[in-house]
């Protein structure tokens, strides 16, 4: 009878990648091993001494695990996580909130704070300014982008959110793009590597989300641009490796061309 493990620790897709290994893509139902040495982790299963590929993905093996790292995916919540959700629906007591999830999210009113930033429209989320009143329903509208938290989350309840804390509320100002979820961790690097380069050399402020969903915002318009095309860049190019160096160079030559100081 298979088995999958779920419980193998969470995996760092920029391991191995920036050590120069070869990252190997894989699709559902190769044979990754017949090592009896090894163990399933993440994203496989095991039959006998034969595990394989439950995903398309990335193989990676971290010591005795075999694991393979999807290269599309939803967002799993977490508590605790700090995200970026779009108001989908409401009802006279609740948000529907988009969270890049199986299952929306749920704000109430009790649970919202004040404002905190103040919003561009970029085709990615709509509003402008808002009242401050915590207990009316008209406080954020449909398409509103928001920074929350995850109070709450299991498998069979949709989450509840909570834009209580430092820094969180609707975001008023800048622009949210969207990235897979898998790809994320390479988009902040080994140790933040990457997304410190991605601030330092476009000059950008830059919130990286769990849940596939990047916010951000420049000095003007041409150094957002740019940066959205970085990140898109590390997306695509994600499974590669020594892509640090090769997004340094790019930006260095972009700005150039784009006569971007």
């Amino acid at each position: 009878m298979g088995q999958k493990v779920q419980n193998e620790p969470e995996i760092n897709e920029n391991e191995d990648v920036e050590k120069g290994t070869k990252r190997e893509i894989v699709i559902p139902g190769e044979v990754l091993s017949d090592d009896p040495s090894f163990q399933p982790g993440r994203g496989v299963l095991k039959e006998g001494n034969t595990i394989t590929a439950l995903y398309i993905g990335l193989k990676n093996i971290r010591g005795k695990y075999v694991n393979v790292v999807p290269l599309r995916g939803l967002y799993t919540p977490v508590v605790g996580d700090t995200i970026i959700g779009k108001i989908a629906d409401k009802t006279a007591v609740k948000w529907f909130v988009d969270i890049n999830s199986k299952k929306d999210g749920i704000l109430k009113p009790s649970d919202l704070s004040g404002d905190r930033y103040e919003k561009r429209n970029y085709n990615r989320g709509r509003g402008g300014g808002g009242g401050r009143d915590r207990n009316s329903m008209n406080t954020l509208k449909l398409g509103d982008m928001i920074k929350c938290k995850i109070m709450s989350a299991s498998r069979i309840s949709s989450p509840d959110l909570t834009t209580y804390g430092e820094g969180l509320g609707k975001l008023n100002d800048g622009l949210c793009i969207q990235i897979d979820v898998p790809k994320i961790p390479r988009v902040i690097g080994k140790r933040g590597s990457m997304i410190k380069l991605l601030k330092d050399l476009t000059s950008c402020r830059v919130f990286v989300s769990k849940n596939g969903r990047i916010w951000l915002k420049g000095k003007n318009e041409d150094y957002e641009k740019l940066a959205i095309d970085v990140i898109h860049k590390i997306e695509r190019e994600a499974h590669t490796s020594g892509l640090t160096d090769r997004i340094n160079y790019y930006i260095k030559e972009q700005k150039k061309l784009r006569g971007l100081n």
